[in-house]
């Protein structure tokens, strides 16, 4: 059985001969380890776009000042700019990126942001895809991205945290309009996602219980998440979140959602949600978890005993993928893969036995 035989035997609720081990394509640097990594059964999450969008009514520039890229966007309602520093080493030295300032930081910058958004058009997009799929075969899956939700796209693309905890205070109804303005182009972008031949489709999301409180992920999370799986699922899509964050606080709430899997899901000690109480809660979800990066850090053998203890706690073992959705310290990657790759190849058959 292949890697994606696995996936998918996973995601329509049966069991595979093992647990599925995955890892972002974008995070498994080419060569000899990759190949000996890949015959012991990691396999590929393949992210790919099936659309595009642009915005014809908003002229963009972008700059480069030595670290830092600097991009202005134009509009008839006047201008914003971002700031972002470039050279960072998450997991691979001087490839990292990350943004230091963002677009919004009043509330005239809202409106200008909700001007861009309003400007957006989406297109199909699907050669990409089918070539991908046609070259994959069967080392992995692919991973369709759509965008943000409303709230997290206002978080994570327009404002950052401060300046949205701000902005929500002081003018709740213009960060509900920009937010009601995403909502209305979603719905094109999520047509053309369920017109494409994409199988499994990601909703962002890099949900932390810590910084969306439950009362912000029912009112502007919940509703949402539902609206665009119901919009995937009539179109036969499997539906999954990117959900990295402490999960704990919201899991009831996440029990509510029409996802069919909470991808990226990180157990303890980064996440506070311990694996099998996240299962007893999504009884009708798959946990596809993310393994933990701070264990990357430890010794091969404390590794070992880690991934042992993980599929402990999987026991018997069904509705699982366990993959690497995050960055790994460049110093311990090799030591890390080889050391989950070699336990779950000797120790991820199913059904787990733990007296084995």
């Amino acid at each position: 059985m292949n890697v994606a035989e696995r996936v998918w035997k996973v995601l329509k609720g049966d069991m595979p001969d093992r647990i599925p081990w995955l890892i972002y394509s974008n995070h498994l640097p080419r060569g000899s380890f990759e190949r000996r990594m890949r015959d012991m059964g990691l396999g590929l999450d393949v992210r790919c776009g099936v659309y595009k969008v642009y915005t014809p009514t908003v002229d963009a520039e972008t700059r480069t000042v030595g670290d830092y890229v600097y991009t202005t966007y134009r509009t008839p309602l006047g201008k914003v700019h971002s700031k972002r520093r470039t050279g960072l080493s998450f997991q691979f030295k001087g490839q990292g990126s990350w943004t230091v300032e963002y677009p919004v930081k009043n509330l005239e910058d809202l409106e200008v942001m909700k001007f861009i958004v309003k400007d957006m058009v989406y297109e199909p997009e699907y050669e990409a895809y089918l070539q991908t799929e046609d070259e994959l075969e069967g080392d992995g899956i692919i991973t369709v991205g759509a965008d943000y939700t409303p709230l997290m796209k206002a978080i994570i693309g327009f404002m950052g945290f401060q300046t949205f905890a701000i902005m929500y205070r002081r003018h709740l109804e213009a960060v509900e309009n920009l937010m009601d303005s995403l909502d209305k182009k979603y719905l094109e972008m999520y047509r053309i996602i369920a017109k494409s031949p994409a199988k499994i489709v990601r909703v962002g999301d890099n949900i932390d219980g810590a910084m969306i409180s439950p009362s912000l992920f029912e009112k502007y999370c919940l509703p949402y998440y539902n609206k665009y799986a119901d919009i995937l699922k009539n179109a036969s899509k499997v539906v999954i979140s990117h959900m990295d964050g402490r999960l704990k606080s919201l899991k009831d709430l996440i029990a509510k959602t029409d996802l069919d899997a909470i991808e990226a899901f990180t157990p303890p000690p980064m996440g506070d949600l311990p694996v099998r109480e996240a299962k007893e809660s999504w009884r009708d979800k798959v946990v596809w978890i993310n393994f933990p990066e701070e264990v990357f850090l430890r010794t091969a053998k404390e590794i070992k005993e880690y991934t042992l203890k993980l599929l402990e706690d999987m026991a018997p073992g069904l509705g699982y993928i366990v993959s690497i959705t995050e960055d790994i310290h460049p110093a311990h990657f090799k030591k890390g893969i080889a050391a989950v790759t070699k336990t779950l190849h000797r120790n991820g058959r199913l059904l787990i036995d733990l007296a084995e």
